[in-house]
């Protein structure tokens, strides 16, 4: 567990972060890794381990569009449940698999960006560039949250989806509360 402060230390690892300008610039991203998603934003990335540039940038979109308005730790948090779930079993082996699951059911998807009907445009640079900056940190395995180690869910705090009463809570962090599933209880 993370206390108060390593906590600290995250958030002030992450006001250090220096944002490179040059992944700020507008460009489309090829339709081949953006899902035909229209006026999303050219990445630089240079792929880490085994992640190609396409699953580094579902990565960095599930993490701009679910937690953009978070603290930094908040932002790794909901990265953390999105790798959790590629090695998981119940969920698909890629990140691109996992974030846009289901993503043809209306408001019944994994991550509710993927299938709200709402066009998903990057409007805030700076935001864009953090995403991506975490996506790095995340793949490259430089910081892990013990609170959420085990994660496969969270939700906002103003809402109470009906699974989560059938799972472990473990913890809240800024607006996302996270959970596990119970032991011995298959989802789906």
């Amino acid at each position: 567990m993370v206390n108060s402060e390593g906590l600290r230390a995250i958030d002030q690892f992450a006001a250090n972060v220096g944002v490179d300008t040059g992944l700020l610039e507008r460009a489309a991203v090829p339709d081949a890794l953006a899902y035909g998603r229209a006026n999303t934003p050219a990445t630089d990335f240079t792929p880490l381990h085994d992640w190609s540039e396409r699953e580094q940038w579902c990565l960095a979109t599930g993490i701009y569009f679910e937690a953009r308005g978070e603290s930094y730790r908040g932002q790794v948090a909901v990265a953390q449940v999105i790798m959790n779930r590629v090695e998981d079993h119940r969920y698909p082996d890629t990140i691109c698999g996992v974030v846009y699951q289901n993503q043809h059911r209306r408001n019944a998807c994994q991550f509710s960006f993927a299938c709200d009907g709402i066009p998903d445009r990057i409007n805030e640079p700076a935001a864009w560039a953090l995403a991506q900056e975490i996506t790095q940190t995340v793949l490259n395995e430089d910081i892990y949250l013990t609170e959420v180690a085990d994660a496969t869910h969270y939700h906002a705090t103003y809402v109470r989806p009906h699974w989560a009463r059938n799972m472990d809570k473990l913890t809240q962090v800024g607006l996302h509360v996270f959970y596990r599933f119970k032991a011995g209880w298959l989802f789906g």
